[in-house]
C-alpha cells in the first residue's frame, strides 16, 4: 500500500525549501546563511 505524501507543513525545512525553490536559488540562500561562517 503507498505511502501518504506529507503535506508541507510536516517535513521538515529543509525538504520544503527545496520544493518551493530551484536549485540555484537554494545554494545561494545556504552561502549568503553561511557566509558569516566563512570570514571569522
Amino acid at each position: 500500500m503507498p505511502r501518504k505524501k506529507q503535506k508541507l507543513t510536516e517535513q521538515p525545512d529543509e525538504k520544503t525549501i527545496r520544493k518551493l525553490f530551484p536549485k540555484k536559488v537554494v545554494d545561494k540562500l545556504k552561502e549568503v546563511a553561511h557566509e558569516k561562517d566563512n570570514k571569522d
